[in-house]
């Protein structure tokens, strides 16, 4: 909006505004100016989508406990603590605890560590039957979030994921997904889809999709003791210089 549309619309109201209850004083304006031609829902539609499918795949496997590591406290997380689940957040920055009664009611809640989850050394191995990292390990050791320099520290992660499931443990995992491997630095990395199921040597992939819009797009799914591959949805995921569509997987340990 520009200076002369607001003016014309104050003017308007305050020869509207009867309701003495409310001043209209200058000293209290708080003007915005971007959002009359916006499109409504004006989100990152990669996050949107992300955290509904993540948080609806730990509502289906109703763990006691989830873990996650760098995911969207105010998506992916919130979303959790909507049908109250206990959660356990690892991240290298630092954040408030989520230990509140609010939060705690009905089982939700949870804590937070601050740490670096590239080895995950203050977990034992096969110890947690669910964890989720959406948007994270494309950034581990870029330097971008105060983390060290270390270009294989997201091997490493996915390596301390397997590490730490139980038998039978769901790991849900997003990341940007192109045709090639690449490091867009100091950003994120993007991956070809093979390299995140190659590095998970241990565990099963249940499903590799990648957000198109504000839907997904499946590419493989086990299903009947057999992986299925829909090659003509894996030729079609999208390529660009620097950035990647965001690719959801789900993989349970064997």
């Amino acid at each position: 909006m520009t200076d002369k549309e607001i003016e014309s619309d104050r003017a308007k109201f305050i020869s509207l505004h009867k309701d003495t209850r409310f001043s209209v004083e200058r000293k209290y304006d708080y003007i915005c100016k971007d959002d009359k031609y916006v499109q409504n829902g004006g989100m990152d539609n990669q996050y949107f989508i992300q955290d509904i499918w993540g948080a609806r795949k730990v509502y289906e496997n109703k763990p006691e406990v989830h873990y996650d590591v760098g995911s969207s406290v105010a998506g992916f997380i919130a979303h959790l603590q909507g049908f109250k689940q206990q959660v356990c957040l690892i991240d290298i920055r630092p954040m408030r605890n989520l230990d509140t009664p609010f939060l705690r009611s009905g089982g939700g809640g949870g804590k937070y560590t601050q740490a670096n989850a590239t080895n995950l050394t203050n977990i034992a191995d096969e110890s947690l039957e669910s964890l989720s990292a959406l948007c994270s390990i494309e950034h581990f050791g870029l330097g971008r979030y105060g983390d060290p320099i270390e270009p294989d520290a997201w091997e490493k992660a996915l390596k301390s994921f397997q590490r730490v499931l139980k038998s039978g443990g769901k790991l849900y995992i997003s990341v940007p997904v192109g045709k090639i491997d690449k490091v867009c630095f100091n950003a994120h990395r993007v991956y070809r889809p093979q390299t995140i199921i190659d590095t998970l040597n241990e565990c099963q992939i249940i499903e590799m999709s990648y957000i198109d819009g504000f839907d997904t797009a499946l590419c493989m799914e086990y299903r009947d003791d057999k992986l299925q591959i829909y090659q003509d949805k894996l030729d079609s995921i999208p390529d660009a210089v620097n950035w990647g569509t965001t690719g959801l997987f789900e993989f349970v340990k064997k």
